[in-house]
């Protein structure tokens, strides 16, 4: 079964990259760029993961994080921006989210938290969590 990642980023090249690399490491990859485009998306289909960048046009990405909670409780989320301050950092432990990634990231380090996370989603769906 293919997992599938939803990645939400204004940047285009950033989009690209992801869907690409993720593409690559054979997980089904949609993309948007705003929130409201995120949860048209959601409402077609559930995903196994979202990355999500904290500031988005329309939505913030930590409400779009609350939106896919409320949807799929399961479903983690992990958050990046460029812009870290503690501030943001507090933020970003709310429930909702997963992981908080500073841009720019090193691709290795998203890829181990997606890896595990997608691990952690099949073992809880299977019940062996």
């Amino acid at each position: 079964m293919t997992r599938r990642i939803l990645v939400v980023d204004d940047e285009p090249a950033i989009r690209h990259l992801l869907k690409q690399v993720l593409s690559q490491e054979r997980y089904q990859v949609e993309t948007a760029s705003s929130g409201l485009e995120a949860l048209e998306h959601l409402q077609v289909a559930p995903f196994d993961l979202a990355v999500v960048d904290l500031l988005l046009p329309g939505i913030s990405g930590l409400d779009l994080a609350e939106a896919i909670r409320m949807l799929d409780p399961g479903t983690p989320v992990i958050l990046m921006t460029a812009y870290g301050t503690p501030v943001l950092e507090n933020l970003a432990s709310h429930p909702a989210i997963r992981h908080y990634l500073h841009k720019p990231f090193v691709l290795e380090r998203l890829l181990d938290l997606i890896d595990n996370d997608i691990s952690r989603r099949i073992q809880e769906e299977a019940g062996t969590l």
